[in-house]
């Protein structure tokens, strides 16, 4: 990791803060980064202030609107139409490029970061939902991994035959059921769910019926839990119920940067292994901040220690 404290400030003492959401996993590489950037720049003391994803959103909004937001946060990338529409509500990273080495990313992904010319944040790594599997689950009811939808139906009516009414292929949580049943209506009808353009829903009324089918599709067929027998689980993660400790819940579609807590809960020797597939995130700082030239090093710290962990 080359950093460097440039001698103008060496002697000022500066105080940093700096915030992010994640797993356990996430935290701990993220520390690490800040602690060596800390050894390098000791007149720099940065703050931390990390979360789970739940809240973490309306916490950001709550401090933005007040003006006590971060020197440097994490945020998603489709957040930026809410904090900077213009590309002015973040500071422009372009103007500390020196310090930042911008060289090294795909001129492609800095542009899904930058608004009118601004560069609002450093895309740190590109993720997706996929489906991942549980390997002694899918083994014990004897059935190949799916390679369509077809396949997916099918896999649920033999695990309900072959293991029992307790075991599903997979299982959703909260948002991750709209966004497979998006996959899905992309995939059947190349539309998306809105209409950009016209700021609207773009489904027919024929397309919606097609929507909410699928999903009474896939838990008449024993493929995933209903969201009603989910919710009588708690609000406790997913990846802390006994039904996926277990491998009652045979896999699931999630984020491949999240996925690693999920398969380490499993009993062993059970683990998760990627199911078919076809083929973000970035820290911004606020306008307002005080310490650019700073921050942009701190940023700079967290993206190359995030891109080891990925």
């Amino acid at each position: 990791m080359a950093i460097f404290a440039h001698q103008a400030f060496a002697a000022e003492q500066v105080d940093l803060r700096m915030s992010w959401w994640g797993g356990n996993g996430r935290h701990q590489v993220t520390l690490k980064a800040i602690e060596a950037f800390e050894k390098q720049n000791p007149n720099i003391k940065v703050k931390s202030e990390y979360t789970g994803w739940d809240g973490h959103l309306s916490r950001l909004t709550t401090q933005i609107a007040g003006g006590t937001e971060p020197d440097v946060m994490q945020t998603n990338w489709n957040w930026l139409p809410i904090f900077s529409k213009t590309g002015t509500g973040f500071y422009d990273l372009n103007k500390v490029s020196e310090y930042l080495d911008l060289t090294q990313f795909d001129p492609k992904e800095l542009q899904t970061t930058t608004i009118d010319g601004k560069l609002n944040g450093i895309p740190i790594s590109v993720t997706a939902r996929v489906f991942y599997y549980n390997d002694v689950t899918w083994k014990d009811a004897g059935v190949q991994y799916p390679n369509n939808w077809d396949e997916l139906l099918a896999a649920g009516k033999t695990f309900n035959e072959k293991l029992g009414d307790k075991y599903y292929p997979v299982v959703l949580e909260h948002q991750d059921t709209f966004a497979l049943l998006r996959s899905y209506m992309i995939q059947k009808h190349n539309v998306d769910i809105i209409d950009e353009s016209k700021k609207k829903f773009a489904y027919t009324e024929a397309q919606w019926v097609d929507f909410f089918q699928m999903y009474k599709d896939m838990v008449d067929s024993h493929v995933m839990p209903s969201s009603k027998y989910y919710a009588s689980f708690g609000k406790s993660n997913m990846y802390e119920m006994k039904p996926w400790i277990a491998g009652e819940w045979g896999g699931t579609y999630m984020w491949n940067s999240t996925i690693n807590k999920y398969s380490d809960n499993l009993k062993a020797p059970a683990k998760l292994e990627l199911g078919h597939t076809r083929c973000c995130l970035g820290p911004r700082m606020p306008d307002c901040s005080s310490n650019r030239r700073k921050c942009s090093r701190l940023v700079k710290a967290a993206s190359i220690q995030k891109k080891r962990q990925c």
